[in-house]
């Protein structure tokens, strides 16, 4: 296990990626089958349009930044002595000091394991936020009470052992300041 100098750097599952990647491609061509399909009765083939270009637009942005984060090799989460940079997903948390952490907790949504970040001035996190990602991340906060979330999907090292790291690291961090 780290100690807590060591700087530790995640970097996303490709394997993980390429399921995501396929999936919303997947989900892309279902949105154009509903458009341009003829065999639905009339009148349904709006609902049928509206439903399938919500899909191409939305799954299209999620193939598009999921491709992204498969050829490119960023890290998408990395530990060090004064924090952590969350890159992580669309709603990632970018740099966050151990200092400015109220509480780290793991917890299940949709049957996912998450690691949730409590920040001591959520507010003020949230204002350096663009628009959408501010009320995605909103959002989310009111859902579990977790200014950031971690999921397991971009992160290859299993989450457990990556929670008890962070753990380590910012107990570390707060014993050391006070």
């Amino acid at each position: 296990m780290n100690t807590p100098y060591e700087q530790h750097v995640e970097y996303p599952s490709r394997k993980r990626m390429a399921w995501l990647t396929a999936g919303a491609a997947l989900f892309v061509c279902a949105g154009f089958f509903l458009i341009f399909d003829q065999s639905f009765k009339p009148g349904s083939s709006i609902i049928s349009s509206v439903i399938g270009l919500t899909s191409i637009l939305f799954f299209g942005i999620c193939f598009c930044y999921s491709l992204i984060k498969m050829i490119r090799k960023e890290p998408s989460f990395v530990i060090h002595e004064q924090g952590f940079i969350d890159s992580s997903s669309y709603t990632s948390g970018g740099e966050v000091a151990w200092k400015d952490i109220e509480h780290i907790f793991m917890y299940e949504l949709m049957g996912q394991k998450m690691i949730g970040v409590k920040l001591r001035d959520e507010n003020a996190f949230l204002e350096r936020q663009n628009g959408m990602k501010r009320k995605l991340m909103t959002a989310n906060s009111n859902m579990v009470d977790a200014t950031i979330s971690i999921a397991q999907s971009s992160i290859s090292l299993p989450l457990d052992q990556l929670y008890l790291m962070m753990m380590s690291h910012w107990r570390h961090a707060r014993d050391s300041r006070g």
